[in-house]
């Protein structure tokens, strides 16, 4: 802007998107300078802005999206509409890599409508004049799918898988301080105990859902999606079309979580575009939604803890395994620059803040059907249920308040003793609780956020009922904070649902839970 201007760098300011001459009035709009700004060199240390004089960046600010998501006029994958738009319903594989073998057209030959059966790898798309008529003849063809090596995996059996796991004689050494053997060895006590968290499913209430119109050599897609660069690559192969050549529009998302972050249901509505020569909205039904899910994995971890004679943690192994998530989300990257290392499988643990003493943090693969993605916040998910409800064992075991047990772990740390600090002050620890309540507490990291959290709830029989949750958390620098809060409730009533009744279980290859109807999410009358 000073080049440009012909004045030193000096005299201009910056405000609403413009550096500004004030003394010659004259301004110029960021967008006009970002070509030769990209050209200049960058300083080693630029000057960031200090708190006292930022006026928009932390400040609670409205989401300008939360009135069209009110009042109904927001627009989401499902409800895109194009002229002579077809619509196409998936029938695909219950059985996660199964491929398709035949269909029987005339099975569906009776239902008015139907344009055509389009054959994709994992199963169908029925494409019909209307919704009624695609899902209606999804729900009757007959299908066949070729057989897979895993078609009779079951619960049980993934469950021996992981047990397995924990006691092979080679992992991924994640953490390596210290001597743990001879640490346990020579503890006054050794805890210990093994956890085990099921698969979960990502359950967005929109189903996966992608439009798409070829014109000639161009392709315009619309996409729910978290990966546009994907979707395009996607586009492009199935229509044969260079990259340059997609367009990509990204309505908004009925939850996202991670799943969005896979992009065959473009792939799918393209093929069906170009079989049909017309624009087509592929949607799968909830059934597919459920049983072609890339879940969470189900994992296992067993730690021992080794505790001195004063009860102190001198010492914590852990040995986790389950499936990994970079290799089936990035194999290449994986296999490759990360040398079979995936950052997700011991993640909130092999980075804690947490200092045991001697530390051993390992994580074997385990091999299965299913494809695991990115759900939430990944590794953390399982980590922080394991390590924070086995450090409430080890309390019990050394006769420590678990608020002062994780005090004692985090003495070193000013930052994340403030962060557990306040959350046990706001949250009433050391207080007498309302008759017939307890409390607890935890606290973890992961994505460079510090957050502690307790927990008031009741228990009655095996009902256990979660009435109120102080959160405290440090994210460092905040641009939202009214987004923050928003996060960290979603966050609660989303974890708490998890704990209490979502799992994927499996029978014959396949997913038990199909709808909501058996894969429960928790209830606006649960949420504490």
């Amino acid at each position: 802007a000073a080049q440009r201007l012909g004045v030193p760098a000096t005299e201009l300011g910056t405000a609403e998107g413009r550096v500004a001459h004030v003394a010659s009035g004259r301004a110029i709009a960021y967008g006009e300078l970002v070509e030769a700004a990209a050209r200049l060199p960058l300083s080693d240390s630029p000057r960031v802005k200090p708190a006292a004089e930022r006026r928009i960046t932390g400040q609670p600010t409205r989401r300008a999206d939360i009135p069209a998501k009110t009042n109904g006029s927001a627009v989401y994958g499902h409800d895109i509409r194009l002229p002579g738009m077809a619509y196409a319903v998936t029938r695909l594989s219950p059985v996660f890599g199964a491929e398709l073998d035949g269909f029987d057209r005339a099975s569906i030959s009776d239902i008015r409508g139907i344009v055509d059966v389009v054959a994709l790898k994992s199963g169908v798309a029925v494409v019909a004049e209307n919704t009624w008529a695609a899902m209606e003849g999804a729900r009757r063809i007959a299908v066949r799918f070729k057989p897979t090596p895993d078609q009779n995996l079951d619960s049980a059996e993934m469950s021996r898988r992981l047990r397995a796991g924990l006691d092979a004689p080679d992992a991924f050494r994640g953490r390596n301080d210290g001597d743990i053997e001879a640490t346990l060895r020579g503890a006054a006590r050794v805890v210990e105990a093994a956890y085990e968290a099921p698969f979960l499913a990502h359950a967005p209430m929109e189903t996966e859902n992608a439009t798409v119109h070829i014109q000639g050599d161009r392709v315009e897609v619309w996409s729910s999606t978290q990966h546009q660069d994907w979707c395009v690559r996607d586009a492009a192969r199935a229509a044969g079309v260079p990259p340059a050549n997609v367009r990509i529009h990204t309505p908004l998302t009925g939850g996202g979580f991670g799943r969005r972050l896979h992009t065959e249901v473009v792939e799918q509505a393209t093929m069906v575009a170009k079989a049909i020569n017309r624009p087509v909205r592929l949607i799968w039904t909830r059934e597919d939604e459920f049983a072609q899910s890339y879940w969470r994995p189900a994992f296992a971890a067993r730690m021992q803890a080794a505790l001195d004679a004063e009860g102190r943690v001198t010492g914590f192994n852990i040995r986790a395994a389950g499936q990994s998530v970079m290799g089936d989300y990035r194999p290449a990257l994986f296999a490759n620059v990360l040398r079979g290392n995936d950052p997700f499988s011991l993640q909130s643990v092999s980075d804690t803040r947490y200092r045991f003493g001697a530390f051993r943090a390992e994580w074997k693969r385990v091999e299965a059907a299913p494809k695991v993605w990115l759900w939430r916040s990944v590794g953390s998910s399982q980590f922080g249920f394991f390590l924070e409800s086995f450090l409430d064992e080890v309390a019990a075991a050394a006769n420590k308040d678990p608020y002062a047990l994780r005090r004692e772990l985090l003495a070193h740390d000013a930052r994340a003793l403030r962060v557990l600090d306040t959350a046990a002050q706001r949250g009433g620890w050391g207080a007498p609780a309302p008759a017939g309540r307890h409390r607890g507490i935890a606290y973890m990291e992961c994505y460079g956020s510090l957050c502690a959290q307790v927990a008031e709830i009741s228990v009655t029989g095996r009902d256990v009922r979660v009435h109120r949750v102080t959160v405290a958390i440090d994210p460092g620098d905040v641009v939202n904070p009214e987004t923050v809060e928003a996060q960290m409730q979603g966050s609660v009533v989303w974890g708490l649902s998890a704990l209490a009744a979502e799992q994927v279980t499996l029978k014959d290859g396949a997913a038990e839970q199909r709808n909501f109807d058996s894969y429960p999410i928790l209830r606006m009358g649960a949420a504490p």
